[in-house]
């Protein structure tokens, strides 16, 4: 978890950047429900077919339960391949590709490496979840939320930053 003082030791962001990130962020949160749940939806169906062919039930909770916590695992995996892959390969998603952002190691200057990607995508999801559930309702307090604080945690903690990629 990153603490005040992960987030105190980076230098500030640049909040000029917030209003392209957040509808970056929107983008590829579009894309990752559009994966994530045909994905969600298959893995549930398995399961439901691997209770029938068994005869014993695979949730005591019901299949609404079930469905959700597929849905949910699929969404998270699918969050972090995502992130991983582009930002490995290309140094943004598409969502910072079109608003013109790159998401750099603070340190060196280029791309984050394969773990650090996958540090970062896991603590995106761990103080970012608002993004994934009820995106477009909780913005205006995922707005306020980030506003404050001079650097995003999961950029703090990992030591990666966002830049606008026209300035480079």
């Amino acid at each position: 978890m990153a603490s005040a003082a992960d987030i105190l030791k980076v230098e500030p962001e640049d909040k000029s950047l917030f209003k392209r990130r957040a509808i970056a962020r929107g983008i590829d949160s579009l894309i990752v429900f559009i994966t994530g749940f045909p994905v969600g939806f298959l893995l549930y169906l398995s399961f439901l077919a691997a209770e029938e062919a068994s005869g014993q039930a695979v949730t005591r909770t019901g299949p609404m339960v079930l469905y959700i916590v597929c849905t949910l695992a699929s969404l998270a995996a699918m969050h972090c391949v995502w992130e991983c892959f582009w930002l490995t390969w290309f140094g943004a998603t598409p969502g910072k590709l079109i608003m013109k952002l790159r998401v750099v190691d603070a340190r060196t200057g280029f791309r984050p490496g394969l773990m650090q990607a996958l540090r970062r995508a896991l603590d995106l999801l761990y103080f970012g979840l608002y993004w994934y559930f009820g995106y477009p309702f909780l913005l205006p307090f995922a707005w306020i939320w980030s506003r404050r604080r001079p650097a995003q945690p999961w950029d703090a903690k990992n030591q990666t930053r966002v830049i606008d990629a026209r300035s480079r």
